[in-house]
């Protein structure tokens, strides 16, 4: 690696889809060129948060993120993600080495086009990466080497996998989805478990899946028949059994969580397999889960990232009450996002009381976009007096739109003089616009000297275009003598 030469912190990402040897790359690579570095493993944003907060990595250290979606998307992952950036200005060498799905990385680098930027730290600092992506499959001319035939758990993965796909094969993949398959009718109730995670998984819920949430959702998965015939006592637990099952001693469908504090595994509570999860996202696309999905989900999910994302599920999926009860549960837990969704689903449905609240609570806990929503709102509602405080705000903030606004609202009730104090406002923090289109009330008004006055402060800002623009507009109307007028300052 020429990292292992550099004095800079360097971020590797290596991109491929499930078992097709991510980790396995970044091992050998490491070992290859960095074998006598220090190897720092967090599992999860927590750990990586813990480890920088303390300075605890110097240089020559490899600080390797496998399966880096744990670390960037979750609980505290935004908050770890700006940590990283923050490492990447320190002084090398220093190689930050991380493995993400295709999928992953798509969702974290996305911009997103309205609502709040959920991912705003992970998508820069993986802009700053250098990518490498690991083919799924592997070249014919590699399958047919000397090395290949002589290895016989490689060469068996050769002769029984389609398209090169070994990786796959040697994880024990097909077979994981074999046991998932077949269990369909000799165990329905494991079957059904394994089907809930899966679906948890591709509609959000990304942390580990608490038993609870599986077992209440199994009934919807199921015939009257088979609900009948489950022994009461002991059907959720031979479920768990199944599921988490080693196919070929290698994988399971649902694998138990490491005890984050200590050795052992934290109770009732489970990961689904990379592998299945990804199979998942191909034969289920297009699956539509049952109502008990959508309760269990509601009643059992935790973590507030969760509880959004799967808000946003049942809401696409027409469960509309579920979704507001899921965001209501996430803005309980202190979901930004939930509470703004929360305010524009109340203000729809005409609670515009309900609405604000909710804005307050957000403003409260000092989210920069609520003043400029509760300032609309207010607008709305006509109560233009209580819309300027939460406008100001959102100016100061660097949104002047509800100042515009709120200018043109009192200009539009005979309030020039309270119009104007506010354009006043808007140009200091750097918006024309209200300036502009007051100066033209004033002038249609007969007011030419405070028309005049008002257009001497839009140049003096900066908006001779804006000028320019008005005056080619009296042009168009035929009005040449106003056409004049404007064009002077534009000049």
């Amino acid at each position: 690696m020429k990292a292992a030469r550099a004095a800079q912190t360097t971020l590797v990402l290596v991109r491929a889809e499930s078992c097709t040897g991510k980790t396995r790359a970044c091992f050998e690579a490491v070992r290859a060129c960095l074998n006598d570095w220090q190897l720092a493993f967090p599992k999860n944003a927590r750990r990586l948060l813990a480890l920088l907060d303390a300075d605890a990595l110097g240089p020559r250290t490899v600080l390797w993120l496998d399966d880096a979606q744990s670390h960037l998307i979750g609980t505290d992952a935004e908050e770890a993600a700006a940590a990283v950036r923050s490492r990447l200005e320190h002084p090398g060498p220093f190689v930050i080495l991380g493995t993400l799905w295709p999928d992953h990385h798509r969702t974290l680098t996305t911009t997103p086009k309205h609502g709040n930027d959920t991912y705003h730290n992970a998508r820069a600092l993986l802009s700053q990466a250098t990518p490498v992506d690991v083919p799924a499959s592997f070249p014919t001319t590699a399958l047919r080497s000397s090395l290949v035939r002589h290895d016989r758990s490689l060469a068996t993965a050769v002769s029984t996998s389609a398209d090169g796909r070994i990786t796959q094969t040697l994880a024990a993949g097909p077979q994981l989805v074999d046991h998932y398959n077949q269990a369909a009718s000799h165990n329905p109730y494991g079957h059904a478990v394994i089907t809930i995670a899966m679906d948890a998984r591709r509609l959000g819920h990304s942390s580990p899946l608490p038993a609870a949430l599986l077992k209440a959702a199994v009934p919807g998965y199921l015939t009257e028949q088979q609900r009948a015939a489950a022994e009461p006592d002991t059907w959720f637990a031979h479920a768990l059994d199944y599921a988490c099952d080693r196919v070929m001693g290698v994988v399971a469908a649902l694998e138990p969580v490491a005890s984050p504090d200590g050795m052992g595994a934290v109770p009732d509570i489970y990961r689904l397999s990379d592998y299945l999860d990804h199979h998942a996202r191909t034969v289920r696309r297009f699956a539509f889960p049952p109502a008990s999905f959508w309760t269990a989900a509601r009643d059992h999910a935790a973590d507030t990232a969760d509880l959004e994302a799967l808000a946003e599920a049942a809401d696409h999926r027409g469960f509309f009450s579920i979704a507001d009860d899921l965001y209501q549960r996430a803005a309980d837990g202190g979901g930004a996002s939930a509470l703004a969704e929360l305010a524009w689903r109340r203000t729809q449905v005409g609670d515009l009381d309900g609405a604000e609240q909710l804005l307050q609570r957000l403003m409260n806990a000092g989210d920069t976009g609520a003043p400029s929503q509760l300032a609309h709102l207010r607008q709305r509602a006509g109560d233009l007096d209580g819309a300027e405080a939460p406008a100001r705000l959102a100016a100061d903030a660097g949104d002047t739109g509800p100042l515009v606004e709120l200018a043109w609202r009192r200009g539009e009730a005979g309030d020039l003089d309270g119009a104007e104090r506010l354009a006043q406002r808007a140009a200091d923090a750097g918006n024309i616009n209200a300036l502009v289109r007051l100066a033209r009330r004033r002038e249609q008004a007969g007011d030419l000297d405070a028309a005049e006055r008002l257009a001497q402060r839009a140049v003096e800002i900066g908006g001779r275009d804006a000028l320019v623009r008005l005056a080619q507009a009296y042009e168009r109307a035929g009005d040449a003598e106003s056409a004049k007028r404007w064009r002077r300052f534009g000049l």
